[in-house]
């Protein structure tokens, strides 16, 4: 190659679809991967939101591309014919636009970030040169019990279409991966294999040491101040917030001096469902309804210990963000909650549904410092290990170049 000539790399073009734009832990998730892929220099980015918020100010403010196109879920949680068919008719309605702007800008790869929209498959099939399709699912609906809500077209049509549109399905843990695998499999049928992937969220290191864990007040200790404990994430029947109530009622009769300050937001009847409980306790002074706040870090920072009673929790971002502050977990055992909190190890695990269980390895954590003190330092360590924003980048980023190279997407040309 002459001195005139230079080595012209293609870098693919990679159109992300976000469900929200607002900045829970999919969309931290999403933002988390979209900047350490940027990082690399190896792609060419483009996300796509329903609707201005606090993702696209974040987007905007790490200068990642993105446009406005306010098409809807297909889930939901109001069940009725004419929610569903005005949500149908609205992503049918907004399909011809979302065409134009990705036949404008030909994506090699649609990264849909979770299962919570299906407007990454419709255009997967509809562009003129069809795209590698990631569907990365971080929910499990189709069940009123799950609390993700139901699909508009019904839970079998939709995960012929899913398994139809996929050529690759990356799970957030191995609980969602072994609930959701295997029914896509039979939604694809016997004659195709579906790739699936299983990649935990990760998350951007905590600046500064864990706090240091004798900032945890011991009742009695003189001090007069009660231990903190804080719970964090959306109100809903599913993650049995009334089972942290019961835990500090028993507590509170036991004489052990607690507070529970509880962050996050829910639909009316389940805040009210909620208060009430605490009323009925007479527990208004022990347990606060704090509202939701995007950053928790300082709360992590001033608090004793987090509890999580999640009854469907497909990964416990909260968890892993109190390990990496320093803050205690513990949690429920049910779904992806133990592949992050190991008893004993990374925090202490308690029987759902046994407040009484719950109240009982709260005073442990309270009670045994050297347990303690171990739990926080494997806690951090297991949390940078596994759950790094690194880790994340570097195994998306191979699952690309991989599912890139076999559409021979990746082209390298000369130009002079």
């Amino acid at each position: 190659m002459s001195g005139k000539e230079k080595e012209y790399h293609y870098k693919p073009r990679i159109l992300f679809i976000s469900h929200s734009g607002e900045l829970y832990g999919a969309e931290r998730s999403l933002l988390t991967l979209v900047r350490g892929l940027q990082r690399l220099d190896r792609y060419e980015i483009l996300v796509i939101v329903p609707d201005e918020g606090p993702l696209s100010l974040a987007l905007d403010e790490e200068d990642i591309p993105f446009r406005i196109i306010p098409f809807m879920r297909w889930i939901g949680f109001r069940y009725h014919a004419v929610a569903r068919y005005y949500r149908r008719i609205r992503n049918r309605f907004l399909i011809g636009r979302l065409v134009r702007e990705a036949e404008r800008w030909m994506p090699d790869v649609i990264y849909t970030n979770t299962i919570a929209t299906p407007v990454g498959a419709m255009l997967t099939e509809k562009l003129s040169r069809r795209p590698v399709h990631i569907w990365h699912a971080r929910e499990l609906p189709g069940d009123r019990s799950t609390g993700f809500g139901l699909f508009d077209y019904g839970t079998e049509a939709s995960l012929r279409l899913m398994a139809r549109t996929s050529d690759c399905f990356i799970c957030n843990s191995r609980f969602l991966h072994d609930q959701l695998a295997p029914r896509l499999q039979r939604a694809a049928g016997s004659s195709s294999e579906l790739r699936t992937e299983i990649v935990y969220n990760g998350l951007d290191r905590v600046n500064g040491d864990a706090k240091p864990s004798d900032l945890l007040r011991k009742p009695g200790d003189g001090a007069g101040t009660p231990i903190r404990m804080i719970m964090a994430g959306g109100v809903s029947r599913v993650k049995h917030y009334g089972e942290a109530v019961a835990g500090v009622k028993i507590l509170d009769a036991a004489g052990i001096p607690v507070q529970l300050d509880i962050y996050g937001s829910g639909d009316d009847d389940e805040m009210r469902k909620l208060a009430k409980e605490i009323e009925d306790a007479g527990l208004e002074k022990r347990v606060q309804l704090m509202g939701y706040r995007g950053d928790l870090g300082p709360e992590y920072a001033r608090a004793d210990m987090l509890l999580i009673t999640s009854r469907m929790e497909t990964f416990g971002r909260v968890a892993v963000e109190a390990m990496l502050a320093g803050c205690p977990v513990v949690s429920s055992d049910a779904g992806a909650l133990p592949e992050i909190v190991l008893d004993g190890e990374t925090g202490l695990v308690y029987r759902s549904g046994e407040p009484e269980h719950l109240a009982r390895q709260i005073r442990k954590l309270i009670d045994d410092t050297s347990l303690r003190n171990a739990i926080l330092n494997r806690a951090r360590e297991y949390a940078e290990t596994h759950f790094s924003a690194e880790r994340l980048v570097t195994e998306i980023d191979q699952i690309l170049r991989d599912l890139i190279a076999g559409n021979k997407v990746l082209e390298s040309d000369d130009a002079s």
